[in-house]
């Protein structure tokens, strides 16, 4: 197998940049303008309103590296003042539903990566995912960098023609009636009780292109494989059988430690090691491996984890505490630690500029824009 080092490929991307943007728009250099106009005319349709006050995106993301420079105004310091909505999946309408179903099957459409020849977005998505994994996970970013890995991903869906409202899986609400009867499973599709490919539902037998190097930690190969899935209730028995899902792992007293977390890295720990590691495992298939970010499950769990994550800073009015440590694979393999700080940076591998974790820990500040319907709790999502 091709072994695939992610640095190595930012200058690909130079390369073949400028390439893929003409087959796709000028997305990446007037996201504002066609935000404006895709989530206006959402908003018109199903929230009138929301098109009363003119939903749209107020900043660009940090660019592509070729395109438009990045504004001088991505500081944290800048508010945006028409957040695109966050909703609950299943607050999306029917068209909504469909249309963003859609949109994340062309992302795996071949043709268009900035990092391999006949590549998808999905595979680069899944690059970055694989390549940083290290930096990503159980540590201080975890969450930050998941944030700006929503960025990215909805960045991408727009330039697949997405229009309507980004969206969060309600665990919160799914767990008390079983996550193994989500209605999310009716728009998204089961699995084979098996560990197969995904038997049914607009993602019947969907494939990725990319795989994680299980020999080489952080490097990816190139082999085109059926996105798997194998449900279960627990998936250290044998055999694995569906059960509840982890469900009854969820309660009230765990949203309760989440809210009352005394600081962000207790709140990142406790999320990371329950609703992100239980949801994974619940899964399975492709989501026990890095490149789960090919199941379309994953980033609807990311998009759960932040609102939670902003509920507690909305409640503890603590917009900017971070702390803890990160770390970095070095070139040679070994792990270097460091104190996370505001400054670090967030760099996925050319797909975007670098951008500061400053600008990343508030959605309506930095790079971000976006409100949640309702943060878990239902409380709403207000502060600015």
């Amino acid at each position: 197998m091709l072994g695939l080092k992610l640095h190595l490929f930012s200058l690909i991307a130079l390369a073949t940049l400028s390439v893929v943007l003409a087959k796709e728009s000028s997305f990446w250099s007037h996201i504002a303008a066609i935000e404006a106009r895709d989530l206006s005319s959402s908003s018109a349709q199903h929230h009138s309103d929301m098109s009363k006050r003119g939903v749209v995106h107020a900043h660009h993301p940090a660019p592509v590296r070729g395109s438009a420079p990045a504004a001088a105004a991505h500081s944290s310091s800048v508010k945006c003042t028409h957040p695109v909505p966050r909703v609950s999946f299943y607050s999306l309408t029917p068209a909504e539903k469909s249309a963003w179903i859609k949109s994340f099957q062309q992302l795996h459409n071949p043709g268009k990566s900035i990092f391999i020849k006949g590549g998808s977005f999905m595979d680069d998505l899944a690059m970055v995912h694989i390549g940083l994994q290290e930096e990503m996970h159980y540590n201080s970013c975890f969450l930050v960098c998941h944030s700006a890995f929503l960025r990215a991903f909805y960045s991408l869906m727009r330039v697949s023609g997405y229009k309507g409202r980004e969206a969060y899986w309600d665990i919160e609400t799914d767990y008390q009636h079983g996550l193994e009867n989500a209605a999310l499973w009716n728009s998204f599709g089961s699995d084979d009780g098996k560990g197969g490919p995904i038997p049914n539902g607009p993602f019947q037998n969907m494939k990725c292109g990319i795989l994680p190097n299980t020999k080489k930690p952080g490097r990816s190969i190139v082999k085109p494989h059926f996105v798997t899935r194998h449900f279960n209730g627990d998936w250290n028995s044998k055999p694995m059988t569906r059960g509840d899902m982890y469900s009854s792992h969820f309660n009230a007293t765990l949203y309760g430690n989440f809210i009352n977390a005394p600081n962000y890295t207790k709140l990142r720990l406790q999320l990371e090691a329950t609703v992100h590691a239980w949801i994974h495992q619940s899964i399975g298939g492709e989501m026990w491996m890095f490149s789960a970010v090919c199941e379309p499950a994953f980033w609807l769990l990311h998009a759960e984890i932040d609102r939670y994550w902003r509920g507690w800073q909305n409640k503890h009015n603590k917009w900017l505490d971070y702390e803890g440590h990160r770390r970095i694979r070095r070139k040679d393999g070994t792990t270097e630690y460091k104190l996370a700080t505001l400054d670090d940076t967030v760099d996925f591998y050319g797909l975007f500029e670098k951008v500061k974790v400053r600008d990343l820990m508030h959605p309506r500040r930095g790079i971000l824009c976006y409100s949640y319907d309702r943060l878990f709790g239902g409380v709403p999502d207000t502060a600015e």
